[in-house]
């Protein structure tokens, strides 16, 4: 009997120490999901603190900056503008840039003050939204797939589609007020971007399902994280600047541990991929308290999860 009750106790310590080592088991309770029209995109805006809609208009890309708010569309031969008025119930809309090449790609500063567009040949045009002048052109050696400018608006992140028999570098950093590349990494296809709240990291997302993770103030080697078999989609960081949530084209959204890229948790799609939306998601976003994380579908269908457990993780640390 005493030898029984020693490989019990000793079983419940073995239990108790790989339990530990699973780490904390997240939940994050869905908050709220409703259905518009596929393709529409949302964004934050910070003074009422709500998620809001932006209807696509039929527009090739949509960037927005939340304060003051300021959207532009794509069109296949030019650019328009929008900015809401106070009341919210009128757009002040005006044609920014007309007679121009399809601009697939878009990113506006978070001052409103520049616009980047790239498109399918390498060419990322970056202009002032109040003149429409062209500031700075790039010229790059395959298109461009995602465009990101750092939260202090002095640098852009430009992600390339990785060329046949190319080894060039398709990630590349630019200070735009310096007119200078900063720096240049990775090797593989670039569908997403984007700027940890702080400006300290950028995260790329790879068509392979890896993410690199590049110190913006360093040369270091960009660490690799390994995510997925299926390619990033979008990013969004936690504003704590320790989690980064992937969507990838299997319509998962992956939540990691930064720096180390442990996985923490999976939000399971609604619904399989859709062969008529290859873009299986738009975007995904925290809000800047960190408390909520959305996701835009593109088949119309807006996901919002509550993700308290993570700044309540950090606090017990």
């Amino acid at each position: 009997m005493r030898n029984h009750y020693r490989v019990v106790l000793f079983f419940l310590f073995v239990l108790s120490i790989f339990s530990c080592s699973r780490g904390t088991k997240f939940e994050f309770p869905l908050v709220q999901k409703y259905t518009v029209q596929g393709g529409d995109v949302f964004y934050f805006r910070p003074r009422d603190a709500q998620f809001v809609l932006v209807e696509r208009r039929k527009a090739l890309a949509v960037a927005i900056a939340p304060e003051p708010t300021l959207e532009a569309f794509s069109y296949p031969d030019q650019i328009t503008i929008s900015r809401p008025q106070p009341d919210g119930k009128m757009l002040e809309n005006r044609t920014l840039l007309e007679k121009i090449s399809p601009q697939p790609v878009l990113a506006i500063s978070a001052d409103s003050h520049f616009l980047a567009g790239g498109d399918s040949n390498g060419v990322v045009n970056i202009w002032n939204t109040a003149t429409g002048e062209l500031e700075l052109q790039l010229n790059k050696q395959s298109a461009v797939q995602s465009l990101a400018f750092s939260p202090d608006n002095n640098s852009l992140a430009i992600g390339l589609a990785k060329a046949a028999a190319e080894s060039t570098d398709t990630i590349w950093l630019y200070d735009v007020r310096a007119h200078s590349a900063h720096r240049s990494f990775g090797g593989k296809s670039v569908p997403a971007l984007a700027w940890s709240s702080d400006g300290r990291w950028c995260a790329a997302g790879l068509d392979d399902g890896s993410v690199l993770l590049s110190e913006a103030g360093s040369y270091g080697e960009p660490k690799r994280i390994a995510l997925s078999t299926a390619p990033v989609i979008s990013l969004a960081f936690h504003p704590s600047g320790f989690f980064l949530a992937s969507a990838h084209a299997d319509k998962r959204i992956l939540l990691s541990k930064l720096p180390t890229g442990e996985h923490l948790f999976t939000f399971e799609p609604p619904l399989p991929p859709n062969p008529f939306f290859p873009r299986v998601i738009e975007g995904i976003a925290f809000d800047p308290s960190g408390s909520r994380l959305a996701s835009d579908y593109a088949d119309g269908e807006i996901r919002i999860w509550d993700t308290t457990a993570l700044a309540k993780s950090l606090a017990k640390q």
